[in-house]
């Protein structure tokens, strides 16, 4: 009687080839949730820099700006005065990584008045709308002239 130890070369082949479909898979849905998770934390910070910006114009009493520069992924808000108060960049060194990133006004700039409302660029929107893409993923702001907000997305 013949003892065989070990695997057999079709076995081994067979178990590589589930491990290459298994790791191919599972690494495409985590890129899925990284691509989600960037684009929603970015939109999350927008939000918080939002309220920053109300907030600053408010206790200043002067035009607080927030102004996008979306070819280089990144925005900046400035007093009146000149001083900057945020500089948000989206790239893998400030550890939120965005493919665009689009603020939906004429100018690309968003500005509160010593009042805390902002002008959303036209007498008739209501709403104004900032969007935040990793990837496939896309999330949302929608903002009032009063800074209040929501997150729409996946």
């Amino acid at each position: 009687m013949r003892s065989t130890r070990g695997f057999t070369l079709v076995e081994m082949v067979t178990v590589m080839v589930v491990l290459a479909v298994t790791f191919s898979m599972a690494s495409g849905i985590f890129n899925g949730y990284l691509n989600r998770s960037a684009a929603k934390r970015a939109a999350e910070v927008f939000v918080q820099d939002l309220k920053l910006t109300r907030d600053a114009a408010l206790r200043s009493r002067q035009v607080v700006v927030m102004e996008f520069d979306e070819t280089n992924l990144r925005y900046v808000v400035r007093a009146q005065s000149g001083d900057t108060l945020v500089q948000r960049f989206f790239h893998r060194e400030a550890g939120l990584v965005l493919s665009s990133l689009e603020l939906q006004l004429p100018g690309d700039t968003l500005a509160f008045d010593g009042r805390g409302i902002a002008s959303l660029g036209r007498s008739d929107a209501a709403l104004g709308k900032a969007v935040f893409r990793s990837g496939d993923a896309t999330f949302q702001v929608s903002f009032n002239s009063m800074g209040a907000s929501r997150v729409d997305g996946p």
